[in-house]
């Protein structure tokens, strides 16, 4: 077993016409066959891709190459919050020796092995018909594999082991002091928008239990006419000198 090693799991995003069935197969195929490509997910006109160490530029020119129709990559958005989540993830990396005429057969070979969705990278050596595949696939599922697509024996040689930490970055939902934080601006905005409603021919009340009704909205009433202290009986005294007066 190797040394554990980080990869960071790339998502991207492309748009492309699709008009029928045989087509969104030839690009799924196209996308699918990029070295470093893990999975794709076509909706629509709206392609997903993700994978690990891949270009997404030279993966949109390969694509439009091999598809001969347009291919426009997505930005992502600006707005939304995301955060990093990691896993552990155990590969294999076996060396199978198959028979290899010339460059056109081995470069056949390389894409019907990158076109399997277990199979992350593929390497071929001409000279010692070789093929070494990294992904989650078992030797005889690829066995059978190569020789169900292109007709030819192979003999798995070696098989190693390595450990990786996948890192993706995923959207997540705002926290909820983000939440409050902004309702509270909200709160302010309006209130800041609250006419005063003030009574001038009245002194304010400096007693302790005066209701102050010059924000009627405040206290749960629609329509006050005057302003008036809580102690009824003494609202107007020239004796108390915390009483109300009339200008």
């Amino acid at each position: 077993m190797g040394e554990t090693k980080a990869e960071q799991l790339v998502t991207a995003v492309y748009k492309v016409h699709v008009h029928c069935k045989q087509c969104a197969n030839t690009i799924v195929t196209q996308f699918t066959q990029f070295p470093g490509v893990r999975e794709v997910k076509l909706d629509g006109g709206k392609v997903t891709v993700k994978g690990i160490g891949f270009d997404a530029e030279k993966l949109r020119k390969k694509v439009e190459k091999g598809c001969r129709r347009r291919v426009e990559q997505v930005p992502p958005p600006k707005d939304i919050v995301t955060e990093v989540k990691s896993k552990k993830e155990e590969l294999k990396i076996i060396t199978v020796r198959v028979p290899l005429h010339c460059a056109e057969c081995a470069a056949r070979v390389k894409e019907v092995l990158l076109e399997h969705k277990s199979i992350y990278a593929a390497k071929i050596d001409l000279g010692k018909n070789l093929c070494v595949v990294e992904g989650v696939i078992e030797e005889k599922k690829l066995f059978e594999y190569i020789y169900h697509r292109t007709r030819k024996y192979g003999f798995i040689e070696k098989v190693e082991k390595k450990e990786i930490i996948v890192e993706e970055k995923v959207e997540v939902k705002k926290k909820e002091a983000e939440k409050k934080k902004e309702g509270e601006k909200e709160e302010v905005k309006v209130k800041e928008k609250v006419k005063e409603v003030v009574a001038p021919y009245f002194i304010p009340c400096t007693h302790p239990h005066f209701i102050d009704y010059s924000h009627p909205e405040l206290h749960g009433f629609k329509d006050t006419v005057f302003l008036h202290c809580s102690h009824s009986n003494q609202f107007l005294s020239n004796e108390n000198p915390e009483a109300c007066s009339v200008m």
